[in-house]
């Protein structure tokens, strides 16, 4: 790892804890050379997460990958904090445990997201039902792949993230 590499992706990684409520592990990627990091420039980088709770929502374990990130790193050394300065597509791919699962759908942002009250899905039909409906209503994701097994859940899928 370079000198560059060991100085800014702690940063990343303060960052995205500062984004969760829970996060148990975190692993992060960054590509590229010293200096097109120094310039905010990642040609590429990927985050693994383990036992995430983001604005209420349980992940077991997640993988993203994204491509040419603009960071505002140079900005850094001036005190601001660390923007998206463009906006990028980022692969994921999740799981969630079916404790996740219930837990999740118990969430504030879930229960809004509803806006009647409901009953937990029984199988797994009903509970695929509502997690297309659900990923739909809260998020820009463009689903790939949602499968249900014993309560369990896992997704691959492409959302935007935003300049920040």
């Amino acid at each position: 790892m370079s000198v560059v590499s060991s100085a800014v992706l702690p940063l990343i990684k303060l960052w995205l804890r500062s984004q969760t409520e829970a996060l148990a592990h975190l692993e992060i990627t960054v590509g590229g050379s010293s200096w097109q990091i120094l310039r905010g420039k990642i040609p590429n980088a990927s985050v693994i997460a383990e036992e995430v709770i983001y604005q209420g929502i349980e992940i077991t374990s997640i993988q993203l990958s994204a491509q040419q990130i603009n960071l505002n790193i140079p900005d850094l050394i001036k005190g601001e904090s660390l923007k998206l300065l463009q906006p990028i597509q980022v692969e994921m791919s999740a799981h969630l445990s079916p404790q996740a699962v219930t837990r999740s759908l118990s969430s504030q942002i879930v229960q809004e997201a509803i806006a009647t009250p409901f009953a937990m899905p029984s199988n797994d039909l009903e509970l695929a039902t509502l997690l297309q409906s659900l990923l739909h209503k809260l998020a820009e994701l463009q689903l790939q792949e949602l499968t249900v097994k014993g309560g369990s859940v896992s997704c691959r899928g492409i959302f935007p993230v935003h300049a920040t």
